[in-house]
């Protein structure tokens, strides 16, 4: 067995079938990139509408808001602080993601009520009052951080972030929050069609299910770009 499926293996195997990984190795997959010179913080959709006000089972969670990943995403949420923590204090941009709010007259729903027979649940009567857009209180973003609002999975489409990226001279990103499987994985493979340099802290990113949650990290890992510990990616930080 070759050094490289050795690593890819120590990294991915308590989660990913052996076989697999040998097959992604034996391709070549699975290269480390790392961070540019001045890289950004993404911070994805970390709201209350996916977290909650409090850590639930995820079953009582979803009841009370279908997007909720409960206690997966406050299981998450101390890596989140460790990496906004390191963001500020190595200098580099912040950015944050949140679901564009129904009373906003620039909502546009599109499909994601028709993939969900709960959909209907997401203007509910609920447009404008509550805090599912927001940023929970735990992440809340400094004065000068940007919050953007976003209609689809990527934080890049239909939004301005590619602007806000430019002059601030970004060259590479570090995306976290969540869902894994879905905005955080779109984001991150946009970032690599934008050819960012892109890394999605592993351990600061949930999930309401784990399978979509370890797939999408593994291909992401294996294709696009990078996935690794919030511990790693602070030490490349303290060498910006």
């Amino acid at each position: 067995m070759g050094t490289h499926a050795d690593a890819l293996i120590a990294k991915w195997g308590k989660h990913f079938p052996t076989d697999d990984l040998l097959v992604l190795a034996e391709a070549g997959y699975g290269k480390q990139i790392g961070l540019g010179k001045r890289p950004a913080l993404l911070v994805v959709d970390a709201t209350y509408s996916f977290c909650g006000h409090e850590p639930l089972p995820i079953f009582e969670a979803i009841h009370k808001n279908r997007r909720s990943c409960g206690a997966l995403a406050w299981a998450a949420m101390p890596k989140m602080q460790q990496l906004l923590a390191g963001a500020r204090a190595a200098g580099i941009p912040v950015l944050f993601s949140a679901m564009r709010d129904p009373a906003d007259p620039a909502y546009e729903p599109g499909l994601w009520g028709a993939k969900n027979v709960r959909g209907v649940e997401d203007d509910g009567g609920k447009a404008g009052g509550g805090r599912d857009n927001e940023i929970v209180d735990e992440l809340k973003p400094l004065p000068g951080e940007i919050v953007i609002a976003k209609d689809k999975a990527s934080f890049f489409h239909g939004t301005g972030l590619i602007a806000s990226l430019v002059a601030k001279n970004v060259d590479s990103l570090i995306i976290c929050g969540g869902t894994t499987s879905g905005c955080v994985y779109a984001t991150a493979l946009d970032g690599f069609s934008h050819n960012y340099k892109t890394v999605i802290a592993a351990d600061a990113s949930f999930d309401r299910v784990q399978m979509p949650h370890w797939a999408a990290l593994v291909d992401f890992d294996m294709k696009y770009g990078d996935a690794t510990p919030t511990s790693e990616i602070l030490a490349q930080l303290r060498t910006k």
